[in-house]
């Protein structure tokens, strides 16, 4: 009988030094810390999975952690940026693996993706273009992705960030979408 390994292969299926050593002949790739054959399509749900060891329970993966999680960024960001509903009461364990905040979260700007929750397209490019302390060319097009990904407008992504009146940060963020805006126009 043959056994089949799993999509995401860790320590646990192979020692360490035959997945470095299958990363270098290309034959798999490193996805948050596991290894996926090159030929894997890597999923929103499959990066659920990858990602879910770092995501202690009722934590929601965000910014350019969700980012990633949806596709619009290449790069796994380190440490993992998660938030806490401010509907929940509950206590993070400080770690250097994840950064968590606690913030105002609607039912319909959480989307799960795998096992984990993560933060919906739309609210991932309006706290992106919002809470990012550098508006480099890679979040710019990891914004302009989300946004096209969820078939949504900066202008979809103004009116979040006007309804709130007081939003920090929001000025910077309209500024920021009109980079986003002129993106898009330039095709």
């Amino acid at each position: 009988m043959t056994t089949t390994l799993p999509l995401l292969l860790d320590q646990s299926q192979l020692p360490r030094a035959e997945l470095g050593a299958a990363r270098l002949d290309g034959e798999v790739r490193e996805l948050a810390g596991s290894y996926c054959a090159v030929d894997v399509h890597p999923s929103a749900a499959l990066r659920g999975v990858a990602i879910a060891p770092l995501v202690p329970d009722r934590l929601v993966v965000e910014r350019l952690s969700a980012a990633w999680v949806h596709g619009a960024t290449p790069r796994f960001p380190r440490p993992v940026q998660l938030c806490i509903r401010s509907s929940n009461r509950i206590r993070d364990v400080p770690s250097v693996e994840r950064r968590v905040r606690q913030v105002l979260l609607g039912d319909d700007e959480i989307v799960a993706a795998g096992p984990v929750q993560v933060t919906s397209r739309v609210r991932t490019a309006v706290d992106l273009v919002r809470c990012e302390p550098l508006f480099d060319r890679a979040v710019l097009l990891g914004v302009t992705t989300l946004l096209l990904a969820a078939e949504s407008s900066v202008a979809e992504c103004a009116h979040h960030l006007q309804r709130v009146p007081h939003l920090p940060h929001k000025h910077r963020a309209l500024q920021r979408l009109e980079q986003v805006d002129a993106l898009l126009r330039s095709g």
